[in-house]
Formats: structure tokens, sequence, C-alpha cells
């Protein structure tokens, strides 16, 4: 695995790369504008030793000539001491620095021009020198180290504290990446905000870490529920579908096995609807596409006839009633699922009396005369699962299942809609 750096240990060597470039940038462009300084300086003197060589040569019959303080001047390349090459392709009036070899510091300026001599154009090399310019510049140069040196110094401070800031700001997140090696792949619980500096992007990350946690720990949920929910509600269809299958084997009666067949074909559907049910309760679904329909008193009336053996052979009578019909996003078999166990509880709980289903534009809701809500209805296995699915399909489509005894006995289970029973997160154009 090759090595990875650090945050700290980035940080450091790009500031370090910027800081140099910056001195080293600061250095040349000093030294640059100092050259410049010092060419324009000598342009500007060799055009004045210039004019003044005009006026002290127009009728003179020297060939050269020393113009006080820093200058020379002579006419035609024969006046040019001997010790002294010309370059080669030299310009007329401008000015060329020549620098000894060894030292590679300036040893004069030179500018070739034309001047009238005697009524006669001519052409005249012109030196120019300025020492003391030449040591001042040394001295600049001097100054320039030592504020290099101050520079450096100063550095290396901020280097320190540059340091200091990157391990206080990347410290949380080494933290955040020791406790997430360190926890246990179980272990879904919210993660605490590291000690230290709280950024805006560290705090977004463990936010977004622990939303993660929390899907994936409703995703596992999700998943422990349907092996739950389908080990008993699918377990009285399959006996039902057992009973129906071993019964066909003992009679050749047309109307024996109609009956048995409609009893396997009722079993069969049930289950199917469950199974729809709960792979919709284990999986993330798109409301959005769901389907806008009405929930009609024959649908209700169905569902009622599912459960209608629970109250067979005791004094208690259903009714439904519907005070205006509603628009629900919710499919047909989830309704069934839904509003069939609260029937079911209610049936199981009620000894006589009346069960009352009553449909509005705000609620769904059942209510019995029974036992309520502190105790069991006898041999009724599981009747308190019923309500936890009810519970989970309300949660998915953002209803509302709340239970109360009522006054005079029994409870209400009412199923609070939303508007247009369109699901939470998902209202809009119909």
């Amino acid at each position: 695995m090759p090595k990875v750096k650090s945050a700290k240990q980035i940080t450091f060597t790009y500031f370090s790369i910027v800081a140099f470039a910056i001195i080293a940038t600061h250095f040349s462009l000093l030294r640059s504008t100092l050259e410049d300084l010092e060419h324009l300086n000598a342009q500007n003197r060799l055009n004045d030793t210039k004019q003044a060589a005009q006026e002290l040569l127009a009728n003179s019959h020297k060939n050269s000539l020393d113009i006080p303080p820093f200058s020379s001047v002579y006419v035609g390349e024969e006046a040019v001491p001997q010790d002294i090459t010309l370059p080669e392709n030299l310009e007329f009036n401008k000015a060329l620095e020549i620098r000894q070899e060894k030292t590679d510091s300036t040893e004069y300026f030179i500018m070739k021009t034309r001047l009238t001599i005697r009524g006669q154009l001519q052409t005249v090399y012109i030196f120019y020198l300025d020492e003391i310019y030449e040591f001042s510049e040394e001295q600049m140069f001097g100054n320039q180290a030592k504020q290099l040196l101050i520079s450096i110094i100063l550095l290396l401070i901020s280097f320190a504290v540059v340091s200091r800031i990157s391990q206080r700001l990347t410290s949380p997140l080494s933290a955040l990446a020791e406790m997430l090696k360190k926890r246990s792949p179980h272990d879904l619980s919210p993660i605490p905000l590291p000690r230290g500096v709280e950024t805006k992007e560290l705090l977004l990350l463990v936010d977004s870490v622990n939303q993660y946690q929390a899907r994936l720990h409703d995703s596992i949920e999700r998943e422990r529920s349907f092996n739950r929910y389908a080990s008993h509600e699918l377990r009285t269809p399959l006996m039902v579908i057992k009973g129906a299958v071993s019964l066909l084997g003992q009679s050749n009666e047309p109307l024996f096995i109609e009956k048995q067949r409609r009893r396997l074909l009722s079993a069969s559907n049930e289950m199917n609807d469950f199974v729809t049910t709960l792979l919709s309760l284990t999986r993330d679904e798109d409301l959005s596409n769901l389907v806008l329909r009405s929930l009609e008193k024959d649908e209700i009336e169905n569902i009622v006839s599912t459960h209608s053996h629970l109250i067979a052979n005791k004094p208690v009578s259903c009714e439904v009633t519907i005070k205006e019909a509603i628009q629900i996003k919710v499919p047909e078999t989830t309704i069934k699922i839904l509003i069939g166990n609260l029937i079911k509880n209610a049936f199981a709980c009620t000894e006589q009396g009346l069960v009352s289903i009553y449909v509005s534009p705000d609620a769904i809701e059942v209510i019995d005369t029974g036992v309520g809500l502190d105790a069991k209805p006898r041999g009724i296995e599981g009747y308190g699962l019923g309500l936890v699915i009810a519970n989970d399909i309300c949660r998915k489509y953002g209803w509302q299942l709340d239970l109360a005894n009522n006054s005079k006995g029994g409870c209400t289970a009412a199923i609070t809609l939303q508007p247009h029973g369109t699901p939470s997160g998902q209202r809009g154009d119909n």
C-alpha cells in the first residue's frame, strides 16, 4: 500500500512551496529592478555626455576627451585604447553593459553614436562607469540579504504557527478516523462529535455519517421486521392451505371440493397481499409515483368480510360509515393489511357489542366495545404484532396511528391522514 501523507503534512508542504516561491520571486524582482535602474541611469548619463561632447568636440582636433566625473569619449575606433575590445554589432545610441569576466560585475557601459565634428559626421564611442553607484548597488544587495535572512526567520516562525494550526484543524478528523476504526461493524449508534475545533466541514461529515448509519440501521430493522412479520402473518394462511389440501383427499363431492378450492384461493390471495405489503415495508420506494385513488365503502366491507369469521359465533355486529369519500395514495393491498389488522384486533377484543368503522376526510377510525387496551384477547396469538405492522405502514406513508380507550369501554384505533392521502414529503399536484 503506498504511503499517504496526512493533511497536516500536505498543508505544511504546500505552505513551504508557496513561501519559498514568494521569497525567491521577491529577491529576483529586486535584483531585476536594480539592474533596470542601473541601465536606465547609464543610458541617461551617456545621453547627457553625448550632448556635452558635441559642444566640446565641435571644432576640436582631439580624438579623445574625458568628461568628469565618470565619462570618456573617443572619436573613431582607432582612438579607443588597445586594452579595450569593442563588442561586435554595437547598436547606435544604446547603452551596452560590459561585465568583468571573473566577477560578473559591471566593468563599464559603452554607447556608439555619431557627432558632427569639424563639419563632418563621425562615429564616437562613449564610455561610462560610476563606481559610487556600483558601490551603492552592492550595499543595496547587502541590505537585501539582511531582509532575506529576516524573511527566512519569519518563515520558520510561520511554519511553526501553520503546523500548530494544521494540527488543531486536523486532529478532530484524525480522532474521527480512529473512532470509526475501533467501532464494531454492528455498532450503528450515532457518532459523537470529536473534541477540537468544530468546523462546518467536520459537522457536515459527522452528520452525513450518522445519517448513513441511520439509513443502514433502518434497512436492517426492515429486514428483521420482514422476517418477524412473515413468520407470523403467513402462518395462518399456510395452515389453511395445508388443511384444505388434506381435506381434498377425503371427499370427491363437487360442493366439498369447491369449498376447499375457495379456501385455497382465499388463503393464497391473503399470502400474496401480505408478501406484497411486507416487501414494500422493507424497501425504499418513490412515493411520488403512487396513483391517487378513492377509498370506497365496498373496499372496506370486503376487508370486514375477510375477518368476519372472528365474530361469527359472538353477539357482535359491524357497521361501516363513510362520511365523505376520500382520496388516498396507498396501494389497495396495503390498505387491506392496514385496516384489516385493526379490524381483526377489534373483532378479537370484542365479545359483544359493536365494531364501527368510520371514514372521514381526515381520519379512518375503528371503534369497538371490547376489553380495551389493558387486556389481551383470549385465543388470539400475536394480536399486538398486527398493530406493529399497522404502525409501520402508517409511518411509511406519513400517517399517524393512535390508540385510545373509550370512556364507556373498548378502544378506538384512529389513523390520521395527510391532506388528500398524500404521503409525507410527496405533496403536490395530483
